[in-house]
C-alpha cells in the first residue's frame, strides 16, 4: 500500500487543547515525526500532547507538560503513531502564541466495498 506524506502544523494561539491533525475517512495515518517548537525568546513554555481513539472514546496522553525552552524544540523522532479513521492528534501550551507544533503524517487509503 503506498502512502501519502502530509505535514500538519498549527500554532497554538491559546491554553486550550487543540485538534492538531484528524484522520480522514477511509485512512489510516502513522505519525512520523513530531516538532513542538517554542517561539517565545525569553521563557519556556510546558507542552502537553495526547491522541484520541475514537473507537474506544478515550484520549491518551503522549506527553505531559514536558517544559522546552525559550527558543528551543522539542523533536519526537521515529515515532510511529499509528492512527485510525476519526483519530485526532492533540497538543495544548502552558501560554498562548508560545509553541508551533509540526507532525509529519503518513496516510494510507482503506478502500471500502
Amino acid at each position: 500500500m503506498i502512502g501519502r506524506l502530509k505535514n500538519v502544523s498549527v500554532a497554538l494561539s491559546s491554553t486550550d487543547l487543540t485538534n492538531i491533525y484528524t484522520v480522514p475517512t477511509n485512512f489510516t495515518a502513522i505519525v512520523r515525526d513530531i516538532f513542538l517548537t517554542n517561539v517565545d525568546g525569553s521563557s519556556a513554555v510546558d507542552a502537553t500532547l495526547k491522541y484520541t481513539d475514537t473507537s474506544a472514546s478515550a484520549t491518551f496522553s503522549l506527553l505531559s507538560t514536558k517544559s522546552i525552552a525559550a527558543d528551543d524544540f522539542l523533536r519526537i523522532d521515529d515515532a510511529h503513531i499509528i492512527l485510525e479513521e476519526g483519530d485526532i492528534l492533540k497538543a495544548q501550551a502552558g501560554a498562548a502564541n508560545d509553541l508551533e507544533i509540526t507532525a509529519f503524517v503518513e496516510e494510507f487509503h482503506r478502500p471500502q466495498g
